[in-house]
């Protein structure tokens, strides 16, 4: 089958033939519709897994997948031939299979049936980012009227953040650069604050009294995110989406946490999507020929929303 594959470290991954995958126990043999792009992508892609990660190549590069199941391997109950899936990779020991080519073999554990009303690219956008977010929301305990700053906000987790935000009756603060304002503001935000500038001072000036939660889905250092956290107000809430809070519960008052994709959430996401409560914010669809583009274009260019590789 095609592929986007990495044959070595230090060589630029490429669409090549790789054999073609079969399912072993607890997967799924998937015909792939439909897969996005994350960072942990562009991760794998410049060999930052190696030392975390064992690394079989050919490696096919993605972690999203939507599809249909043609096949499941050992162990699989609930899932069968002809199935529209939709979900993520799932753990899988190592660097190896991917959902960036025709096939892939995705755990079983970590897929959902595709609703009826979501189509394959809005389901292959969902596993990582949409869950990630709902999971944010999850740590947050809203209450009607909360004030929630969200630091990449114009992101794929963040086009979501602020939509589950907005539809859990919060007051979105997104950060943005200039240029950018519409995209959040029609994504449901009530206002935003330019990060290109001093944000901290721009939020404390709004919000003296700090806002009530953060999500922040930008700054793995934790000297960073303890800054972001002093905004929010004693008592409030800050989830990190990229390991912020590293081992902290609490920053001056401030209930801290790390969050990450949850397949128990796919329903959920899907759900809202399917109802209408919360849209898919895709800006390009790639074919998979072009999918080393879609890569370039995720790691190099400020892009908005999800980027979805689209498979014939």
């Amino acid at each position: 089958m095609k592929a986007l594959a990495m044959t070595d470290f230090g060589v630029p991954p490429a669409v090549i033939e790789v054999p073609d995958p079969s399912a072993g126990p607890d997967e799924v043999l998937v015909r792939v519709r439909a897969a996005s792009l994350n960072a942990y992508d562009t991760f794998v892609a410049m060999g930052a897994m190696k030392e975390y990660l064992p690394h079989e190549f050919p490696a096919v590069i993605g972690m999203d997948v939507a599809g249909v199941v043609e096949a499941v391997g050992d162990g699989v109950e609930g899932l069968a031939a002809g199935d529209r899936v939709f979900g993520t990779m799932g753990s899988k020991g190592a660097v190896h299979d991917g959902s960036f080519g025709m096939l892939a073999t995705p755990k079983a554990a970590a897929l959902a049936r595709t609703p009826e009303g979501v189509d394959d690219q809005q389901a292959g956008s969902l596993g990582v980012a949409a869950t990630t977010a709902r999971s944010a929301l999850d740590a947050l305990h809203l209450t009607e009227g909360a004030r929630v700053l969200v630091v990449g906000a114009t992101g794929g987790v963040g086009s979501f953040a602020v939509q589950l935000a907005v539809a859990g009756g919060a007051h979105v603060i997104a950060s943005v650069r200039p240029g950018d304002e519409q995209f959040v503001t029609d994504l449901g935000a009530a206002e935003t604050v330019d990060y290109t500038g001093d944000l901290g001072t721009t939020v404390s000036e709004r919000y003296p009294e700090g806002v009530d939660c953060l999500i922040d889905l930008v700054n793995r250092d934790p000297e960073a995110f303890a800054s972001l956290a002093s905004l929010v107000r004693k008592g409030g809430r800050a989830p990190s989406a990229v390991g912020g809070a590293g081992q902290a519960d609490e920053i001056d008052g401030v209930a801290v946490s790390n969050v990450n994709s949850n397949p128990a959430l796919l329903d959920t996401v899907a759900g809202m999507v399917a109802d209408g409560n919360i849209t898919v914010s895709i800006r390009r669809a790639y074919r998979l020929a072009d999918a080393a583009e879609a890569l370039s274009d995720f790691t190099n260019r400020h892009t908005l929303g999800k980027l979805v590789i689209a498979v014939d």
